[in-house]
């Protein structure tokens, strides 16, 4: 599962990397994405198997780096004044709390869960926030077309599982076996990363639709 999850990165990655200068400013967002959490992955794989490190002290750095840069492509495929006034204070106060949780030494599993959960709500906020726009605008004849339609819809199952399983991490670390939490946390995990870096490469695969009412 590591290894399809490591692949399909890199694919997505590639992919971002080849496509990029033929990709409008929204998806060149996308491509910055997927070409950052295709490095995380390799360094991650790197430090696992062939330095034997353990890497939770890169999950802040990802955790931000993820968010800045989602954030950042929709603010270019939502191209909604307020959502680009409010996103500098959104993102400074959010990289300002992952820092101060470093600075301060808090315990791993508790600096994990503080920042995933709210990670994950940013993500999901902002697949929402993309759907909302759908649907006021109807401009999108052919949904299956669209690339952030599925990279919203990947990115909200992708929030809502890895919220569930930080809400719940407390209680697999206290009260279950070593077993189940490395199949929830690291198996359970890597198929909501799959199902992300499949999207990633959906949409730098796809040309967006164009945009005309529907009535027309």
């Amino acid at each position: 599962m590591t290894n399809s999850t490591l692949g399909l990165a890199l694919v997505a990655g590639l992919l971002g990397l080849v496509r990029y200068r033929r990709l409008g400013p929204a998806l060149r967002g996308v491509a910055q994405l997927a070409i950052f959490d295709a490095l995380m992955e390799l360094i991650f794989s790197t430090l696992a198997n062939v330095i034997r490190v353990h890497n939770l002290f890169m999950a802040p750095v990802v955790l931000v780096g993820e968010v800045v840069l989602v954030a950042l492509a929709y603010r270019r495929a939502l191209q909604s004044a307020a959502f680009s006034r409010a996103l500098p204070w959104v993102l400074g106060l959010f990289s300002a709390y992952a820092l101060a949780e470093s600075l301060l030494r808090l315990s791993a599993t508790r600096h994990l869960v503080s920042l995933e959960i709210i990670g994950n709500l940013l993500q999901i906020s902002l697949a929402g926030l993309y759907f909302q726009k759908l649907l006021n605008e109807l401009r999108v004849e052919h949904l299956r077309a669209d690339p952030f339609f599925w990279l919203s819809a990947a990115l909200a199952v992708y929030g809502l599982g890895n919220l569930f399983i930080s809400l719940s991490s407390n209680y697999l670390l206290t009260h279950c076996s070593s077993q189940l939490q490395a199949i929830v946390f690291w198996g359970v995990r890597n198929v909501f990363n799959i199902l992300l870096y499949a999207a990633y490469c959906l949409a730098l695969g796809r040309r967006p639709p164009p945009a005309q009412p529907l009535g027309a």
